[in-house]
């Protein structure tokens, strides 16, 4: 189950009815897509490094992956201390997506916060309009998720839209 909590403001209306087509449901302050066969399984991993608001390094045991942030592009300077607090508020291990890799780099997203306020790392740089989403965004796991949180953004005119 992947989960984009408290970004639905004014827009509940439009979300739920987006969503609705989609196989999610939406409630009070939450947002929820349901998993299907063709998303990756979620693994646990600890994030060594980020290295810029939308690459991280993550460790398994001796396994380590550098992760580039599956959908992003044009991030704000204020990304990368950001993602560094969202971390620093979650514990050791994340939840994490790997959909693909190029290369020597992995593609996917970590989810971060504790407990039931788990959010998408992804997700909430586009709720908050810290990015934009890139071209291939339809490729990642939750892309209509991460569609919906950067149309949440532009909306309230949140960062990287604050003057569009």
């Amino acid at each position: 189950k992947l989960s984009l909590k408290n970004v639905l403001a004014p827009t509940v209306v439009g979300a739920m009815m987006i969503f609705s087509l989609m196989g999610c449901k939406s409630g009070r302050n939450s947002i929820t897509a349901f998993r299907d066969s063709g998303i990756p399984e979620t693994e646990y991993w600890q994030v060594e490094s980020i290295v810029s608001g939308n690459r991280i390094t993550v460790k398994n045991g001796f396994q380590k992956r550098t992760l580039q942030l599956c959908g992003v592009s044009d991030l704000t300077p204020e990304a990368k201390s950001y993602l560094e607090e969202q971390v620093e508020q979650s514990p050791e291990t994340v939840p994490t997506i790997f959909a693909g890799k190029d290369t020597d780099i992995w593609y996917g997203d970590v989810w971060v916060g504790t407990g039931d306020e788990e959010e998408s790392a992804t997700g909430l740089l586009l709720f908050n309009g810290f990015a934009r989403l890139s071209d291939d965004y339809y490729t990642c796991a939750n892309g209509d998720s991460l569609k919906l949180a950067e149309n949440l953004a532009r909306e309230k005119k949140s960062g990287v839209w604050a003057n569009k």
